[in-house]
């Protein structure tokens, strides 16, 4: 009965801690202070010499980067894209929009320098998985600021 008891108790702990993640309010990126300004070729090098304490740093943080935009990628409707040059190799900010913000993505051409703040949400690309030997580090929920 004890054991019976106790397992409820830890699914009911389990159900809890989910249903509050599941309703966790997000970050409103555009009333949100910005934790750090990097450039970006600093915010891929801080990534590239030191990904799990940068993870640790600035994962799901506010933060904003300066750069000049490689490549537009509007092919995802739910979240259009803007690619910055970062090492200038094949290490890129990858930049990831709401919809809402496309009539500004628009204005935006490649070679252009511009202001971004986001949520920084890592890097990905794996030495493993050397397909296209791109790393990027992904910012989630951006606005263009001026």
């Amino acid at each position: 009965m004890k054991k019976i008891l106790f397992i409820i108790l830890i699914l009911l702990a389990v159900a809890f801690v989910g249903y509050k993640m599941y309703n966790k309010p997000h970050t409103d990126v555009q009333s949100s202070e910005v934790l750090k300004s990097f450039s970006a070729a600093e915010l891929f090098s801080v990534f590239e010499l030191g990904e799990a304490q940068s993870m640790a740093q600035y994962a799901d943080k506010v933060i904003a980067v300066t750069g000049v935009v490689y490549l537009e990628d509007f092919s995802n409707d739910l979240e259009p894209q803007l690619v910055l040059k970062a090492n200038g190799d094949n290490g890129y900010i990858r930049c990831g929009f709401k919809p809402i913000e496309m009539s500004k993505l628009n204005q935006v051409k490649e070679g252009q320098n511009i202001n971004i703040k986001g949520l920084c949400k890592g890097i990905n690309g794996s030495e493993e998985l050397d397909l296209l030997a791109d790393i990027d580090v992904v910012m989630s929920n951006c606005i263009i600021i001026n």
